[in-house]
């Protein structure tokens, strides 16, 4: 009785979950780990049959299974608990029918979500790579090969035209430059671990829009900013720089050249919880049917696109790796509010991943 006792106890205080079934695979024991992963008291599954927890396609091959020797399966199952949450186990079936005392099913549901959204983690940093990898050679091509295009022409012509193919040279190189830089944003981004830094949000923002000024007719977009700087901002400058920046850029490029006043109005607010950033400008805005893609990768909704595609993309993901978040309002021919929240780490350190 005692090593009995025992056995109960290790079972009781283990992180697995524990599941005895009768001879009509009906749970009469559950271990109160279930509690932990489920939100389930463990009298309320007794009684219950296992099979109702299985998914169907699964059904016949365990049942099959169970009735060859060795009597045991071995799967991996996924189960919703929480809020919707996704949790993966690996599931150990044993066929004790034929014991005297068990006379039923011994199940061990071994908790494996950790691994397992690693795995998936994993192949879709896999499957980005590939595509960033692709994408990257066929768009750094063109402004390559355009430029060397213009120095051959270049070396040939009149000495009156060699100015504007250099101008033309220029640009194709600008761009090139600029898909540079965003590919090591998006790299930058992935591999650089978070850091905390007190930030000067005014001057960031000042200093950002000094930076774009000259790009895409920045010159003719009024700038209006508003924002406090009482409290302190601690976060990841690198970071926030990155998103700030391809907001603004997104806000001057795709402004509307028909309107006589092009604007964009930054409002941001500090305070001991939460940094809160609007950017609103009244560009080309966004098509409807675009708006749940604009974050998606490489995604271009206008021809008046530019770029790589990747701009959305990053600022998404490093907003989530801030664990801030980004709402998008938009309206096509009006214009487009970006509003972001950021976490203070004012008191606390930024957790690593």
């Amino acid at each position: 009785m005692e090593n009995e006792g025992m056995f109960r106890e290790l079972i009781e205080n283990s992180d697995d979950i524990i599941i005895v079934t009768d001879k009509e695979f009906r749970i009469r024991y559950i271990s109160s780990s279930v509690h932990k992963v489920f939100d389930v008291e463990p009298v309320s599954m007794l009684r219950r049959n296992i099979f109702d927890f299985v998914a169907r396609e699964k059904q016949e091959s365990w049942k099959h299974c169970l009735d060859e020797t060795p009597h045991s399966v071995v799967d991996e199952v996924e189960f919703k608990v929480q809020h919707g949450e996704k949790r993966y186990f690996d599931v150990h079936v044993s066929n004790l029918l034929d014991h005297y005392k068990v006379q039923g099913l011994v199940l061990k549901l071994h908790d494996i979500t950790q691994t397992k959204q690693k795995q998936e983690e994993l192949l879709r940093s896999n499957q980005q790579l590939d595509q960033v990898i692709y994408k990257t050679t066929h768009d750094l091509k063109a402004p390559l090969m355009s430029a060397l295009g213009l120095v051959k022409i270049a070396e040939t012509a009149p000495i009156e035209e060699k100015d504007r193919y250099i101008s033309m040279i220029k640009k194709s190189l600008l761009k090139l430059d600029s898909y540079i830089e965003e590919m090591n944003n998006f790299f930058r981004n992935d591999k650089l671990a978070l850091q905390r830094e007190k930030i000067n949000l005014n001057e960031l923002l000042a200093s950002e829009l000094e930076n774009l000024k000259n790009l895409h007719h920045g010159d003719r977009v009024k700038v209006s900013l508003q924002g406090n700087s009482d409290i302190a901002w601690y976060s990841d400058l690198i970071r926030v720089k990155t998103v700030v920046a391809n907001i603004f850029s997104n806000a001057i490029k795709y402004q509307d050249l028909q309107k006589q006043n092009p604007f964009i109005k930054i409002v941001a607010n500090v305070t001991e919880e939460f940094c809160d950033i609007c950017i609103e400008d009244n560009g080309i805005g966004i098509d409807p049917e675009y708006k749940e893609k604009i974050f998606d990768l490489f995604f271009r909704g206008t021809d008046q696109s530019q770029g790589t595609g990747l701009g959305l993309f990053i600022v998404k993901d490093t907003i989530e790796r801030l664990k801030g978040t980004i709402e998008v309002r938009s309206e096509k021919g009006k214009g487009t509010a970006f509003r972001i929240r950021i976490p203070n780490q004012l008191h606390q350190s930024l957790e690593v991943e």
